[in-house]
């Protein structure tokens, strides 16, 4: 949701691409056209040589913070993907260590 305070004037709507691991500019739209961005992310999604895309609102006031509005599926896949190896990971060292000390010797003080 938008901050009650904001109006569609106080943002744009950024269109990024992925490309080799790298987010690029592809658009900018009025804080309006989410609609109109939505068709235009998708397209490029589609796009040969594109990795992903993504809509972010931007905030046209200083120090402001960004906010991924649409993330393509394929792009979230990926980072979820990533999320469940680095969770196996560590549920392995976890596991791992748990283990490791199991086996020690037990110390009387």
């Amino acid at each position: 949701m938008t901050n009650p305070q904001e109006n569609n004037t106080d943002f744009f709507l950024g269109i990024m691409v992925l490309k080799g691991n790298k987010w690029s500019p592809h658009s900018k739209l009025a804080g309006d056209e989410l609609g109109r961005a939505l068709m235009q992310a998708e397209e490029a999604d589609k796009a040969p040589g594109i990795d992903g895309a993504k809509i972010v609102r931007i905030s046209k006031k200083s120090g402001a913070v960004d906010k991924e509005m649409w993330v393509s599926p394929r792009v979230q896949a990926r980072v979820d993907a990533a999320k469940s190896k680095q969770l196996r990971a560590g549920i392995q060292k976890t596991n791992e260590s748990l283990s490791a000390a199991r086996k020690a010797p037990f110390k009387k003080t």
